[in-house]
């Protein structure tokens, strides 16, 4: 579809995965003259920062709410200019709950085809059944629209992306922020209750018995901050651990570490593991979400979730076993050539495709 505009819809509150991957498609899109892109978010996210003067006109607007009604205004006006430019075809595409509601009711006034963006395997709320398409990103989130009555039909199955060829390329690293010697376990995503840190905190003891020498390093900031260092101090280890707050990007420390951690008790798929994969960091995870297929057969260590005995066991055979580590490292890179920026971008411009001839 030449010439067709594709409204790219994210509020952009945090900088996460999510906020991560709509970067990454839309700078991956901007190398196709199929599609004229355009994003709304919220005006001086981090979001809107990383996109400004990178190519696609972006409009940062006041998002306070989730039904702001000034993003809404934004959202239509920008949307009836599209439509407005020679019989121009328009969709739009949204990235999470807050955009969808804004995305849903401006579709439905301008009568435009629908997509949306699910990155969560809690379960949806009513709005989710509104999208033309559902882009879910991995099995787990599919089956967790399908229990919410999203039918079968309109779920297209593609995955968050990095860009392999990449990472692939890039040497380890000795970054400053991590103190001490290596062996390093990184832990890297937002503080909160269901990514499993206090599991992990949990299983640090045991693993010293086995490698007395490591490092945890959390990278990321959120509600269980205060929570985790108390419980850290707690079990004696605070002095093995380095809280290092919100990052910019999580890929230094990866890089510089020997060994990434996941013990999400749910994930949808996992940003962090993917980079991982792709450098050749080998990964220790729940066996929880998306993470099952990410890192089945061999390409990470799977374990259950809630489990420190295990999860210790597990980053310990990582850290110690050469002949384990080299096996895991080389079925990580050939299933994360899967997930290859270039490639996922293809999978979404034809979902785009479908909803265009359809509308």
């Amino acid at each position: 579809m030449p010439g067709a505009a594709v409204v790219q819809v994210c509020r952009g509150r945090e900088w996460r995965g999510g906020e991560r991957q709509v970067r990454l498609l839309v700078e991956t899109l901007a190398w196709r003259s199929e599609f004229r892109q355009h994003v709304i978010t919220g005006r001086d996210t981090a979001l809107h920062r990383s996109l400004a003067g990178g190519g696609p006109e972006v409009h940062g607007v006041p998002w306070r709410l989730a039904l702001d009604p000034r993003a809404l205004i934004a959202l239509i006006s920008d949307l009836r200019r599209f439509h407005g430019m020679g019989g121009q075809q328009v969709l739009i595409h949204a990235h999470d709950s807050h955009a969808l509601v804004l995305a849903a009711v401006a579709a439905r006034v301008l009568q435009l085809p629908l997509i949306a963006t699910r990155r969560s395997t809690s379960p949806p709320g009513r709005f989710w059944r509104l999208p033309d398409r559902v882009i879910a990103i991995s099995n787990a989130v599919a089956t967790a629209l399908q229990a919410a009555g999203i039918r079968e039909e309109r779920i297209c199955r593609i995955p968050s992306a990095v860009p392999v060829a990449q990472l692939a390329q890039l040497p380890p690293e000795r970054h400053p922020g991590l103190v001490g010697e290596p062996p390093v376990v990184v832990a890297a995503g937002a503080l909160t209750p269901e990514k499993g840190h206090r599991t992990l905190l949990d299983a640090l003891p045991m693993l010293l018995q086995q490698v007395p020498e490591v490092t945890l390093a959390l990278v990321g900031d959120g509600p269980e901050e205060a929570a985790l260092e108390r419980q850290a101090h707690a079990l004696g280890i605070a002095h093995r651990v380095q809280f290092l707050g919100h990052q910019e990007s999580a890929l230094p420390f990866i890089r510089a570490s020997q060994v990434l951690a996941q013990p999400s008790d749910r994930e949808a798929l996992g940003t962090a593991v993917l980079e991982a994969m792709a450098l050749g960091i080998p990964v220790v995870a729940a066996s929880s979400g998306g993470l099952v297929e990410l890192l089945g057969n061999g390409a990470g260590l799977l374990v259950p979730a809630g489990d420190p005995g295990a999860l210790a066991a597990a980053l310990a055979r990582a850290l110690t076993d050469p002949l384990l580590r080299g096996a895991v490292v080389h079925e990580a890179r050939a299933r994360v050539a899967e997930y290859d920026a270039p490639g996922v971008a293809d999978q979404v411009a034809q979902v785009y495709r479908s909803a265009l001839q359809n509308c």
